[in-house]
């Protein structure tokens, strides 16, 4: 600890060392992409996640003060996955965004004449239209985590990689055959890549503004998507509405159908800022 920061190396270290810092810093255990979270579908037992980190924030904020505060928490790669169109990996986030909501609740409900919570978006993505199938739960990775193993497949069969090792993978990664049924056409979709992928060995990686992952996962999303009924306008931001939730003080500022500029606003008047 020095000139008043506290390195975390993970959540349990902060509450040990954040005492008397002015600053709080937490990262990934070495090794570990420093960058980011990694998506929660992938998430090992090890890493840090955004309700630890939202805890561990307003632990530190309430130490000591009081003067209030003001916290923002970003649940960022449910937009990365909505780029994506990697439906199973969108749900996981949004989940993982709402733990962290719990969190922030559990505060509120200690001191709720005080605390405004406001939960939104700065916009859609990907333009996604929900169905009603039960797929999704059976996908143990994301795209991106499917690509990686593709390619781990690949090396460890010294890039002679049969149907059926590919079939068994699918079965295991994402249910197919195994969990539910898929179609002829849908079977045909996914034996058509594997003929290009593996047997004529033309790779063509499919890209979306932050990944770019093995054809094969590429065609395995699109064949989830159908049998979960989801689908996608595009890869990009949409001008789609989003939803403004609010609890605690001031809420009552956030009751109707507001341009976005007016958030922040809303929140500094309900905190009492001139």
């Amino acid at each position: 600890e020095e000139a008043g920061y506290t390195v975390a190396r993970g959540y349990s270290d902060y509450k040990a060392k954040s005492k008397d810092a002015g600053k709080m810093i937490l990262i990934q255990e070495e090794g570990k992409d420093p960058s980011c979270l990694p998506y929660a579908i992938d998430r090992k037992s090890d890493d840090l996640t955004l309700a630890q980190i939202t805890e561990s924030a307003i632990d530190f904020l309430t130490k000591g003060k009081n003067k209030g505060f003001f916290l923002m928490v970003e649940g960022g790669k449910i937009d990365w996955a909505c780029h994506g169109n990697d439906a199973a990996t969108v749900f996981n986030e949004v989940k993982d965004m709402d733990d962290a909501i719990k969190v922030a609740y559990e505060f509120y409900k200690k001191h709720p004449k005080e605390t405004l919570i406001v939960v939104t978006a700065d916009h859609e993505t990907g333009g996604i239209v929900l169905g009603t199938g039960k797929a999704l739960q059976y996908q143990k990775h994301s795209a991106d985590g499917l690509s990686r193993r593709i390619s781990e497949l690949r090396k460890s069969k010294g890039n002679k990689v049969t149907w059926e090792d590919m079939k068994e993978f699918l079965g295991e990664e994402m249910g197919f055959w195994k969990q539910f049924p898929i179609s002829w056409e849908q079977e045909k979709k996914l034996r058509d890549e594997f003929e290009q992928s593996f047997v004529r060995n033309k790779v063509v990686f499919a890209e979306s503004m932050y990944s770019k992952s093995e054809p094969m996962a590429a065609r395995a999303k699109e064949v989830m998507d159908q049998i979960s009924m989801v689908g996608w306008v595009s890869g990009g931001h949409s001008a789609g509405y989003v939803p403004v939730f609010a609890i605690g003080a001031g809420s009552q500022l956030f009751g109707e159908k507001i341009d976005n500029t007016e958030i922040p606003k809303r929140i500094a008047k309900a905190a009492g800022y001139k």
